[in-house]
Formats: C-alpha cells, structure tokens, sequence
C-alpha cells in the first residue's frame, strides 16, 4: 500500500523535529561543565589565622577580621578618594609580601650557617670537596628509596627534616607557610628541581656527582680547593635572593589576577563594597560553627564544587541518504 503524499509529508516532518530534538540534547549533554572539587585544608585554615590573628591568641574573631581588612583597604587607596585601582590593590600586597620575604630570608640564612657545621665533620672550619661529597651522597642515599640508582617521583621518600632535628612529625604543630620556599634535598621534588638538568624526569648517580662537583667548583671562589663558611653562605644567598625575585614576580601577578575576580562590575575599581563582600565570604567561609570566631579546632569547611568551563563540541553534520 503507498503512503498518500500527505502522510509522507507528515512523516518528514515529524522526523526531522525529533532529529532536532537529538541535536539539542547532544549539545547540552556536550556542553555541560565538569565539576571540580576544592576540598578546604587544614593548611589553609592555618594560612588564615596567622594572617588575621592581631593578638596571637591562635584564633580570629570577627572583628580583628574586618578591622585587618579595613587597614588594608585604607592603605590600598593611594589617591585617597575610595577608588582602589590595581596598582593601589598590588602595592598593598607587596609591602605584606616583603615583610614575610624579607622574614623567611633571614631564617633561610641562620639555617645554612646550622647546615655549614653539620657537613664540616671534623669541624676545621672548612668543608673538604670529600666532605661536600659525603654529605650529598648521603641524601642521594636517603631519597632513592627504591634504591635503582636514581631519583625520580617513583621514589617516595619525604621530608625527614623533623626526624633529623628530634622532632615527631606526627605530633608537631602545623606552622603558616613561608612566603619563600627554597628546593631542598629532604625530598625527591626539591631533588629534581635542583639537579635534573636535562628535565628528563629522573637524576642519576652519575649526573647527581657531576652538578655536586661544578657547584662546589663555582662556590670556591678563591680556588684554593676547600669552602669557607663566607664562601658557603655567599653562593646560597645568591640563590635566595633569585629565588625571593621569582617568587615576588609570581605573586604579584597573582595579585592582579585576585584584583580582577574581586572587580565584580569589571570597571577596573575596587570598591569598598566589593572588598568587604569578598571578606565577608572568606570569613563566613571558615566560621563553620558561626560562632563569629575562627578556630583551628572547629571543622572545616564542606568541599567546593566549581564548574569547569569546557568547549561544546560541534554536532556533526547529518549524512544525506537516498530516499
């Protein structure tokens, strides 16, 4: 039996819309954004006290909160008409930023003159090239834990910094973290940021000796075959202060970067309104007993979900078939 000319129009029309139909759906399904999962830390709580804590009593009330804030602002508005723009916002931000700087320098300094004697072993006041081996083959040792002959994220050795200072790592006090953080060989990610060269991934033996020789041959700069403790602390100072330039530089554009999540209206000013908005938001964040008081022992805050911007992808064209 043929189909009138009437129903197949009909039929065509019906299934065109439902491939319609298939389309938009497929573009919605395709469009949807992943979620991303932020999962508040107990780091950060931290971060947070030391921060806003004005009289050291480990936590913050409310009032300290804003009153730190409202400093803040004040000091951002460097024409003194309530207008914050991003310089206002930046130069803030680098004079807290150089304090803690200018802070954890000072400390990284104390501890390379604790580190001098601790590689001195006969304690002459010098360390010997045999003595600057042995202690780099110590740490070598200690952090190629699965002792293949080379270091690389397959070992998963950590900081045994508290183990070597008779401290329990379990039981010791969570600190703020410093603004100025420096590669270490107490573990295998500071291993490879200061001795894999060739960013293949891994440090072998053979490369690990051969960058330990040019470093000590670069630190002896009176070539008289042995290190003095000036010597010492000179070429780490160095690397300090390109680190404490590099580090300032990063957060610093950070800091524009937060300058324009803050800038609601995107106008380029920052107003008190926005400003407080966003304290108000941070605070209530942490306050999850709502107790006005930031503590490090109420819980911390639920998981954040954001969604995750993704391209949708195009529908595919529709094949044309013979009738």
């Amino acid at each position: 039996m043929m189909m009138q000319p009437k129903t197949i129009r009909h039929f065509l029309l019906l299934s065109s819309l439902y491939l319609l139909g298939q389309t938009a759906t497929a573009q919605q399904t395709n469009s949807r954004q992943p979620e991303r999962t932020h999962q508040p830390t107990l780091q950060a709580k931290i971060d947070f006290i030391a921060e806003f804590d004005q009289n050291n009593d480990g936590q913050v009330s409310h009032t300290e909160f804003f009153s730190s804030r409202q400093q803040r602002l004040a000091a951002m508005d460097l024409q003194h008409n309530a207008q914050i723009d991003v310089a206002g916002y930046q130069a803030e931000y680098a004079d807290r930023l150089d304090q803690r700087l200018a802070a954890d320098r000072k400390s990284q300094l104390k501890q390379t003159e604790v580190r001098f004697a601790a590689v001195d072993k006969n304690q002459d006041g010098r360390i010997s090239p045999a003595e600057y081996q042995a202690s780099g083959q110590s740490a070598f040792v200690f952090i190629d834990s699965n002792k293949d002959g080379q270091i690389s994220k397959t070992d998963s050795k950590a900081d045994p910094a508290p183990a070597r200072r008779g401290q329990n790592a379990a039981t010791a006090q969570p600190q703020r973290r410093p603004a100025l953080v420096m590669p270490t060989t107490h573990s295998v990610s500071g291993m490879l940021a200061m001795y894999d060269v060739d960013h293949d991934g891994a440090v072998s033996a053979a490369e690990y000796l051969q960058i330990r020789q040019q470093a000590f041959a670069r630190t002896d700069t009176d070539h008289n075959g042995d290190l003095s403790p000036a010597e010492y602390m000179q070429e780490f100072t160095d690397r300090v202060d390109q680190q404490i330039a590099k580090t300032r530089s990063a957060q610093l554009k950070q800091a524009e970067v937060r300058f324009k999540a803050l800038d609601k209206d995107a106008n380029g000013i920052l107003s008190a309104a926005e400003y407080h908005q966003s304290g108000q938001r941070m605070f209530s964040r942490w306050d999850t007993d709502h107790n006005r008081l930031v503590s490090r022992t109420e819980a911390l805050p639920v998981a954040e979900t954001a969604q995750v911007p993704v391209e949708p992808s195009k529908p595919k064209a529709a094949t044309r078939t013979a009738p």
